[in-house]
């Protein structure tokens, strides 16, 4: 598979002592391909993935993000390793001011400089914050979009949620925070309108809103309520069921194989499978507590790069309930195990390509960016699929993670 490497599809032609220190996504691809080429990756998938995941993988923060936004737009000269964060915050600070943006949406005493550091240094914001900046540093909305869909791996703009709608509305048209304020005020007033013409458009990415009348007349349709994105009629929600039925289907043909079961002259059908045979099958490798429950993820060493996120029942559950929205992390993690079994016998170059056809259509129909290397879980998933078994790979890094040098799992040590 090692001559195949250089065709990933990760910036497949740069030299890695040629990228900078502010390219990311160059970067993290080319030391994925490094790891999936090495010697010992065939042999020794598991811990080779593992040592990179833990040992060697750069945790790109919000706060780098931003920084290299900054570097970026203000043309800076120096090198980027040599720029120093008061640099960055006196920028920040100087466009706030220009134009006209508050440093918070809410009220704070907290002072601008102290929230800019805040900034500059966090691993990750609020989506709100994203916002804030985006008026801030005078973002277009395809800058803004990148910031919630890459950086906080979060959902693009939410065309039902009417703030969100109008912040897009000026990042587009380039007016400031008091313009979007104005339009806040002008919704408020607004009587909702059912009937609204164009709601189709908004499904298929027609929607034009080129100019405020259209504006006010959308907003109009969304004071309605009638698509809740939390409901069943949100795109990604419906993906969500449809991977999740399919998981389950293949689950109750995993059982069904099994040999107690054979001798049980058991039928399994979708029907049997449950949240708990979901998790229990994909999240093999965690360890579970006295009560059965998946042990905190806190005691993971990797918990920072899965940005706390595991696809347990609780999770799948409060989904189905409609208490949590669907996260990219949902689609990705049920379309892995999907191809992981689906194509387990497959030759992993063409497996990996699959997944990476077959996910990029899925996050782009909901709404979310396509699979970003630099993201640790993403990448993980990505060099899993590169083993001769992905989920059994998959499993063991996981179970690695709660692990010490002498078997202790970190919280039974606690």
């Amino acid at each position: 598979m090692k001559n195949r490497m250089q065709d990933l599809d990760f910036e497949q032609t740069v030299a890695f002592d040629s990228v900078k220190d502010f390219e990311f996504t160059r970067k993290a691809a080319q030391r994925f391909r490094q790891v999936v080429s090495l010697d010992g990756f065939e042999d020794e998938d598991a811990d080779v993935i593992f040592h990179y995941l833990y040992k060697e993988m750069e945790l790109v923060s919000f706060g780098d993000h931003l920084k290299r936004y900054i570097y970026e737009r203000a043309g800076l000269e120096e090198p980027y390793n040599e720029v120093t964060q008061d640099i960055y915050r006196d920028i920040v600070i100087e466009s706030f001011h220009e134009t006209c943006t508050p440093k918070s949406m809410n009220p704070t005493s907290t002072k601008l400089t102290s929230l800019v550091n805040n900034w500059l240094t966090q691993a990750s914001v609020k989506r709100e914050t994203v916002f804030l900046l985006g008026f801030g540093l005078r973002m277009s909305s395809e800058d803004v979009s990148d910031f919630l869909t890459r950086v906080l791996r979060e959902q693009d703009f939410d065309f039902h949620n009417p703030d969100e709608v109008i912040y897009w509305y000026c990042y587009t048209m380039q007016v400031g925070y008091h313009k979007a304020e104005e339009l806040k005020k002008a919704y408020e007033k607004l009587e909702p309108d059912p009937d609204y013409t164009e709601a189709s458009k908004v499904y298929s990415g027609a929607l034009i809103l080129d100019n405020e009348e259209k504006l006010l007349k959308y907003l109009a349709y969304v004071k309605v309520g009638a698509d809740d994105p939390m409901s069943e009629k949100s795109q990604a929600f419906q993906e969500f069921v449809r991977l999740l039925t399919h998981a389950k289907e293949i689950i109750a043909r995993m059982y069904q194989g099994d040999e107690v079961e054979k001798d049980r002259n058991k039928v399994w059908n979708i029907s049997d499978i449950t949240d708990s045979d979901v998790e229990k099958v994909i999240c093999s490798g965690i360890p579970v507590n006295k009560m059965g429950n998946l042990k905190k993820m806190s005691a993971s060493i990797l918990a920072k790069h899965f940005s706390q996120k595991r696809f347990s029942r609780q999770r799948i559950n409060s989904i189905m309930n409609h208490k949590f929205p669907v996260e990219r992390f949902d689609l990705i993690t049920l379309e892995f195990f999907i191809v992981s079994q689906e194509m387990q016998d497959d030759d992993p170059y063409n497996r990996y390509h699959h997944f990476l056809e077959e996910i990029q259509k899925i996050l782009h129909k909901c709404g979310m960016s396509e699979i970003y290397i630099v993201n640790p879980y993403e990448c993980f998933l990505l060099m899993c699929l590169l083993t001769d078994c992905p989920l059994a790979v998959f499993a063991d890094i996981w179970e690695m993670s709660y692990e010490d040098t002498d078997g202790e799992t970190s919280e039974e040590k606690s």
